[in-house]
C-alpha cells in the first residue's frame, strides 16, 4: 500500500478568505448606504440643506380703470302755477294803536316764473264795522322772503312783508308781517300763506 499523503490546509488561505469576505460585507454595506442616501456626519457638514421651495402666487393685476365723470345737465324744473290760500288778518300798529283788527279769507294763484302772488278776499273770520276785503297783489323775490306790491282798492296803496315762518304746501307757504297802508292809516298785518 501506498502510502496517503494528507494535505493540511494551511492557516493562511483561511486568512486570506476571511479578509475576502470582510471586504464582500463592507462593499455591500457602502453600496446600500448610497442607496438609501443616509446623511452621514460628513455630508450634513459639507452640504448645505435645502430650504422648502415657496411657490409664489403670481398675481396679476387688474386692470385700471378710470371713471369718468360725466357733467349732468340739472334737469330743468318746470316752473309751476299754485293755487293759494291764505289769511289776511289786519291789525293796530306802534303808529297806528287805534286800529280795529280783523280776518279773512283770501285766495288766489302764485306764478312761479313771475314770482307774482294775485290775492282776493273770500270770506270774513272777524269783520270790524266799516271795513272791506282788500287784495294783493305784488312779486314774491327769488329770495321767498319778501313779498311787495300794491293794493288796488280805493284810498290804497303799497304793502310790505316778510316772511317769518315757512310751511311746505308750496314755495312760499308760511307766515309774512309787516305793513300795510290804506286811508285809515299804516295797519299790521299778518299773511298766512297755507
Amino acid at each position: 500500500m501506498r502510502p496517503v499523503r494528507v494535505y493540511k490546509k494551511s492557516k493562511k488561505t483561511t486568512v486570506q478568505l476571511t479578509s475576502l469576505l470582510d471586504l464582500l460585507f463592507v462593499m455591500i454595506f457602502v453600496s446600500l448606504i448610497q442607496q438609501k442616501d443616509i446623511p452621514t456626519e460628513s455630508k450634513q457638514k459639507t452640504e448645505p440643506k435645502k430650504a422648502p421651495e415657496v411657490v409664489e402666487e403670481i398675481k396679476t393685476p387688474k386692470p385700471k380703470t378710470q371713471v369718468v365723470e360725466q357733467i349732468k345737465e340739472k334737469p330743468k324744473i318746470e316752473k309751476r302755477k299754485y293755487s293759494i290760500s291764505a289769511i289776511f288778518h289786519f291789525h293796530p300798529t306802534a303808529a297806528n294803536p287805534k286800529l280795529p283788527s280783523g280776518t279773512y279769507m283770501m285766495q288766489g294763484s302764485f306764478d312761479e316764473k313771475t314770482r307774482e302772488l294775485h290775492l282776493g278776499g273770500v270770506s270774513w273770520i272777524k269783520r270790524p264795522q266799516g271795513y272791506d276785503m282788500v287784495p294783493l297783489s305784488g312779486k314774491i323775490e327769488n329770495s321767498e322772503t319778501l313779498f311787495k306790491g300794491r293794493i288796488d282798492f280805493p284810498g290804497c296803496k303799497i304793502f310790505n312783508l316778510k316772511r317769518t315762518e315757512v310751511l311746505d304746501n308750496s314755495p312760499i307757504s308760511g307766515k309774512w308781517k309787516g305793513v300795510y297802508d290804506c286811508s285809515q292809516g299804516l295797519t299790521g298785518l299778518t299773511l298766512t300763506i297755507q
